[in-house]
């Protein structure tokens, strides 16, 4: 069980020692979590930490108190808390306060982690997947549209050049442009096969 004094515990927990008096005065930190009397009394940091936890207002955990660091070390887990006669007593049974604590606090992460999404979203790090898809085929037709419209002028270029008729050298370029899609259409299609379906990305909550 880790004993610190009042200005040891509050280092500890990141606050000034002011703050600990505080906490004392206001029953936030319990007879039971402390060693002594007066001034010098030291503080048993497994219950005062927990005490605290369980005691401080959700607004003041998500506000100013997002730098008081509550999370007990491996060494200081609570003990069960002991009566004046030296017996266990029966852990704290959560009540109804504790569980609306505890939804405040999730719906306050949500808020948050859907401001992030937005905000990565505003930022171009989020798109509408099939926005993109919509947007690449339309981009993959034009190309191909384009590269289509080309074969005419490559055949007669080729039929004057070498005295043939451009209806056969059209064809035959048609051709060989139909067997080369369909082997970059295989290929595309293999290395599609080996994507995830989704990508994750990490996106930073901002503190409320």
């Amino acid at each position: 069980m880790q004993v610190l004094s009042k200005g040891d515990f509050a280092a500890h927990i990141g606050v000034s020692a002011g703050r600990v008096s505080q906490y004392i005065a206001a029953g936030m930190i319990g007879q039971d979590a402390l060693e002594g009397q007066g001034r010098n009394a030291k503080v048993i940091v497994a219950r005062a930490v927990e005490q605290i936890k369980r005691k401080r207002d959700i607004g003041q955990s998500l506000g100013n108190g997002l730098s008081t660091r509550l999370d007990l070390e491996p060494d200081d887990q609570p003990e069960p808390a002991r009566s004046a006669a030296g017996s266990d007593t029966t852990l704290r049974t959560p009540n109804v306060d504790d569980e609306l604590k505890q939804q405040r606090l999730e719906a306050e992460r949500r808020r948050n982690r859907l401001a992030a999404e937005d905000e990565a979203a505003r930022r171009g790090r989020l798109v509408d997947a099939s926005h993109v898809r919509a947007e690449m085929t339309k981009l993959a037709q034009a190309i191909e549209d384009e590269n289509a419209g080309m074969l005419t002028d490559f055949a007669s270029a080729v039929a004057a050049e070498f005295k043939l008729p451009q209806r056969d050298v059209l064809h035959l370029l048609r051709k060989v442009r139909a067997d080369k899609k369909a082997g970059a259409a295989d290929r595309a299609r293999r290395r599609a096969a080996s994507l995830p379906e989704f990508v994750e990305a990490i996106i930073e909550e901002s503190a409320a």
